[in-house]
């Protein structure tokens, strides 16, 4: 018995090296969960045309927003893990979403095989200019003055801007009203046309040339240090609100089970991607930080990153209505 067990181990891990030597062999599908235009789509676009020169097949987007991005990644989670569909995950959808909802479809770290964080990006309080005010002590005096009256964004329920919308109210003793929308694009819109008037965003080039412009305002960066391409914003610390951080991340995954082999071989081209200077450069407007590790390195990122978000929302008691 023992040889037998010997023998299917021997065999199957021929098969898995032999996979991993004509890995890959046909286009491989990223699933991106937004929409098209905002900045995990560029980020996703940007990395797949990279990994198409690197690995010698097509890598093709595929956008399945929806859901706070939870529909994409749950419809990643339950794809064949033969290493063709992969999906770029995010703070919302794998963090935050399992503080969030009891029922979540899948789960963040049995349900996926890490291949490599992607990038890192700061968070900053928005106003658009429609609220004349200097800087956040003054935002934080009219919201107790119109309690209720102003609106924030954000990408849906459950996402990122929105638990973080109601952070800064629990913090402040401040109210506002939630609105959601389906994906970056026609989230900006929003704010830009004043139909809000805050956002809880996470930097891109759009809202770094509405900044420029004054269209937006940068009221504080909810980071420990200030940021070089906005360094006039102070930190949330700095502008009187300390121990308001936030900051989002986006990362490379496939589903569980996929053979070690090919995790491996991913990983070792997603950081060569990384690394190039043109993703550089493309990641850098959309103020964005590269970040690739190893998948190890991932594992323990992704399960420290989900224990801070569970302490955070046990102080604030956030719930999804």
């Amino acid at each position: 018995m023992l040889n037998f067990r010997l023998l299917v181990l021997l065999i199957y891990i021929f098969f898995q090296h032999a996979l991993a030597q004509t890995y890959p062999s046909k286009p491989i599908r990223l699933i991106v969960p937004y929409p098209p235009g905002g900045s995990v789509d560029l980020v996703g676009r940007t990395l797949a045309r990279k990994m198409t020169e690197l690995l010698g097949q097509p890598v093709v987007i595929d956008n399945k927003g929806g859901a706070g991005a939870r529909l994409g990644v749950d419809l990643a989670a339950k794809s064949n893990p033969d290493g063709y569909t992969l999906v770029v995950a995010t703070v919302t959808s794998m963090s935050m979403a399992i503080n969030m909802f009891p029922k979540l479809p899948y789960d963040p770290i049995k349900s996926f095989a890490p291949i490599s964080l992607l990038t890192k990006a700061p968070g900053i309080v928005t106003v658009n200019e429609s609220l004349q005010v200097k800087n956040l002590k003054e935002f934080i005096e009219l919201l107790k003055n119109k309690p209720g009256q102003i609106n924030y964004s954000s990408l849906g329920n459950g996402s990122i801007q929105h638990f973080t919308g109601e952070y800064f109210q629990s913090m402040t003793g401040t109210q506002m009203l939630h609105v959601p929308y389906q994906g970056a694009g026609p989230e900006l819109i929003a704010i830009l046309g004043n139909q809000v008037q805050v956002g809880f965003e996470v930097l891109s080039s759009f809202q770094l040339q509405n900044y420029q412009s004054g269209k937006l305002k940068a009221l504080a960066v909810a980071s420990k240090e200030r940021i070089s391409s906005l360094p006039s914003v102070p930190t949330s610390a700095e502008a009187g609100l300390p121990g308001f951080e936030f900051s989002s991340w986006f990362s490379l995954m496939a589903p569980a089970g996929t053979s070690p082999q090919i995790i491996k071989k991913l990983n070792e081209e997603t950081r060569k991607a990384l690394s190039d200077k043109d993703v550089l450069e493309v990641i850098g407007l959309q103020g964005q930080d590269p970040s690739g590790n190893s998948p190890e390195e991932m594992a323990l990122f992704l399960e420290a990153d989900i224990a801070k978000w569970s302490r955070v929302m046990k102080s604030t008691n956030f719930k999804i209505e």
